[in-house]
């Protein structure tokens, strides 16, 4: 059986547990060069934070906890590893306020962003790899992403900001310490039973002997523990499978732990190194910058440094498996697929097409991903009959779901959506995005729902949408102007192009250009003074437009789908987000108001609402207003989708108008929420339609959204460059670009 391998730099446990042991390298303070000009005001770290202005809430509690005075103490020198508003922003408002009541908790954490003495980014650089004591006494792990320095897993933006009291680097993540090892009073395998989230992992442990092993409190271990969700991935036939044979189970629980206490930040600085395993597997450590997270062989460190007698725990979201090759079953991978149940839709496919045979060869190795019934069903039955009738369009759809003499398990699935190169390529040579999102995995723009399904000749993942061809680029004719100037839907947006003159810039056939292209229904959401003014405010809206234009690249699907997570710099010099948005893992809880029907692929009334389940619809006379156009005899007949508890949070998109009456009805993506009294029962669209004005709140159930905004079109070609269309103009909330 071949296995797609993915490892980085391979160190053996020798440097691992030496880097786990008690040397820590220190950072020798650099030669700092004496200026013997006098200065008639000193410059000091915070002064420098408080006239830069990205440093408010730094600034404010350095003043909280005092330690403003220490830092402007200029008989001494310091290194400040200093967190922007942003990075304070992503802790959330609770919390900060929280921190600002804490002053002990507040002061701890600040200073364990503050070395004593001058460090500049070249002997930050040099010390790479070991841990550096801060001045709270505690330890941080430096590491490399690319050239970029990491802090744990905090990147540094900016480096040497000379103040006449120390340096000053600049952080995209505020840090924080280790919690405090107190005296813990359980061994790992009875601090994981109490846990109640390792169901599976202990009784797993349980069937291998294993669990008196981890219990020895003669011993220190480090533990990497999969949660039940983790283990819920994969496949119950596959878990069986393993439970049937304990040493292949024993290989993947055994490289799970390392033989030493291996707390965070010494994980940290071990950041595109390996673990050695008690497997004697090597384990690859790094960090995903762009999420701040820590991966031990791709899995996500979701929790650090719960401490036991024995060791310590590091909660992990996935399953490690690697090198060791699973039972295989006596089955190809069609006859696992028929036998599962939940594939009668692709069985019948593969067999339309002849591509039954091949996915039974038994001397060949295959990773499918592959749709369920209930994906197939998304499609409708109309495309899927046209499907049925072109076998050639259906080979090509099937075989772009499978990549060919490769077994690709989960956990290296998992490690390319976090590499670089993102792509995986097809039996129909056409690449397929991987990406990871909010703990779920996405081949283009279909969930992994479930993982590791195995077979004699490969493996299974099932997703839960069928993935289509893309866009094929041909020799496109006109420019990125004159594909909006002759698509009615653009109108507004080539009336705001003239006149913040940028029609000639957008036209260059020299320049390349990627445009998130905003339809005159997305313009029609802003209220009608607020478009006028901006309209009118050349400045305001020549920044606006360009927020939706990316120069420079010309981004395809493909390669927004592998954007998934990340931001991107536009034309106006801010960022703006790329995320893949799974609404079917959106809540209904008692208190929402809105909610989400996967199998309709729309939003429906909340159970907090009126109407529980029963669609929700939009009015084509809102557009234009910051409020309801639809009160009095109109509201009787369309009753609003009321917020009473002042939120509305369970959905992306979803926020709150002022209604004539005062009330608070829900809207989603600006648009107001309103029921039809005319339907009966959940499920009932019987408003869609109305008059040409009342529309049911169709949303598919993964959306590629940019700034909130949803894309509902992509991969529109012309000669220079790309435009994807959205549904939404973005207009604030934007992300800036680090400096």
């Amino acid at each position: 059986m071949k296995t797609l391998k993915l490892f980085g730099i391979t160190v053996v446990s020798l440097f691992f547990l030496q880097a786990c042991g008690s040397s820590n390298t220190s950072i020798h303070e650099t030669d700092t060069p004496i200026d013997t000009t006098p200065e008639p005001t000193a410059t000091t770290i915070v002064d420098v934070a408080v006239a830069d202005g990205n440093f408010t809430t730094l600034v404010a509690a350095l003043q909280a906890t005092g330690l403003d005075a220490t830092l402007s103490d200029t008989s001494e020198s310091y290194t400040v590893f200093a967190p922007t508003d942003d990075a304070f922003a992503l802790l959330g408002q609770e919390t900060i306020d929280g921190l600002l009541n804490d002053l002990d908790t507040l002061t701890d954490i600040l200073t364990y962003h503050v070395i004593s003495g001058e460090v500049d980014a070249a002997a930050a650089i040099a010390s790479v790899g070991n841990l550096v004591e801060m001045v709270n006494g505690d330890k941080v792990g430096l590491s490399l992403d690319g050239e970029n320095l990491l802090v744990n897993v905090a990147t540094v933006t900016v480096t040497d900001i000379q103040a006449d009291n120390g340096i000053i680097h600049v952080i995209d993540a505020v840090l924080m310490p280790l919690a405090d090892r107190a005296e813990p009073t359980m061994n790992i395998v009875d601090t994981a039973i109490a846990a109640g989230s390792f169901d599976t992992l202990i009784s797993v442990l349980q069937a291998t002997g294993l669990d008196s092993a981890l219990a020895d409190e003669s011993r220190s271990f480090t533990v990497f523990a999969p949660t039940d969700e983790a283990f819920a991935m994969i496949s119950a036939e596959t878990i069986a499978a393993l439970l049937a044979n304990p040493d292949v189970l024993t290989d993947i629980l055994l490289q799970h732990v390392v033989e030493a206490e291996v707390l965070s930040t010494t994980a940290f600085s071990l950041n595109g190194q390996s673990a050695s395993t008690l497997s004697e597997a090597a384990i690859p450590v790094s960090i995903n910058s762009a999420l701040n997270s820590l991966l031990f062989g791709g899995a996500t460190v979701t929790v650090k440094d719960i401490y036991a007698t024995n060791g310590v725990i590091h909660v992990i979201d996935m399953v490690v498996i690697a090198d060791v090759e699973l039972p295989d079953p006596a089955m190809s991978i069609v006859d696992v697929a028929m036998a599962n149940g939940n594939f009668t839709g692709l069985v019948a496919a593969l067999q339309a097409t002849g591509l039954d045979t091949v996915l039974d060869d038994p001397e060949s190795n295959f990773t499918v991903f592959a749709p369920s019934d209930d994906a197939f069903a998304l499609l409708g039955q109309e495309t899927i009959d046209a499907l049925f009738a072109d076998t050639v369009t259906l080979s090509g759809i099937l075989l772009n779901h499978v990549l060919p003499d490769v077994i690709v398990l989960q956990d290296t699935a998992v490690m390319i959506a976090q590499s670089a190169n993102k792509m995986v390529t097809t039996a129909v040579n056409q690449d397929v995005s991987l990406s990871l999102s909010d703990g779920t995995l996405y081949a283009n723009k279909s969930a992994v729902s479930l993982t590791d399904i195995a077979a004699d000749n490969g493996v299974i993942h099932v997703i839960d949408q069928v993935i289509l061809p893309l866009a094929t680029k041909f020799e496109p004719t006109m420019s990125i102007v004159d594909v909006a100037t002759s698509d009615t839907r653009f109108s507004t947006l080539v009336d705001a192009l003239t006149t913040a003159d940028l029609v000639s810039t957008l036209a260059d056939e020299n320049a390349t250009f990627t445009v998130f292209a905003p339809t005159n229904d997305a313009f029609a959401k802003i209220e009608s003074t607020a478009l006028s003014d901006l309209l009118a405010d050349t400045t305001a809206l020549n920044n606006v437009l360009l927020n939706h234009v990316v120069s420079g690249a010309e981004i395809n699907a493909l390669n927004a789908f592998a954007a998934n997570g990340t931001d991107v710099g536009t034309a106006s010099g801010d960022n703006v987000s790329v995320k893949l948005v799974n609404f079917t893992q959106t809540t209904n809880a008692a208190n929402d108001e809105v909610a989400y029907n996967s199998e309709m692929e729309m939003l429906v009334g909340g159970s907090n609402s009126a109407q529980p389940g029963y669609t929700v619809y939009v009015f084509d006379e809102d557009l234009g207003t910051s409020s309801s156009a639809c009160n009095s005899v109109c509201a009787v007949a369309w009753p609003p989708v009321l917020v009473t508890d002042a939120e509305v949070s369970n959905i992306p998109g979803l926020s709150i108008i002022n209604r004539d009456d005062n009330s608070k009805q829900a809207a989603y993506l600006g648009r107001p929420l309103y029921f039809f009294q005319s339907d009966s029962a959940p499920g009932d669209n019987n408003g869609d339609g109305v008059g040409g004005a009342w529309w049911s709140v169709s949303q598919e159930q993964v959306s590629l959204q940019v700034q909130g905004s949803n894309v509902t079109t992509t991969d529109i070609y012309t000669t220079n460059g790309v435009i994807h269309v959205i549904d939404t103009v973005i207009t604030d909330n934007l992300i800036p670009r680090p400096l």
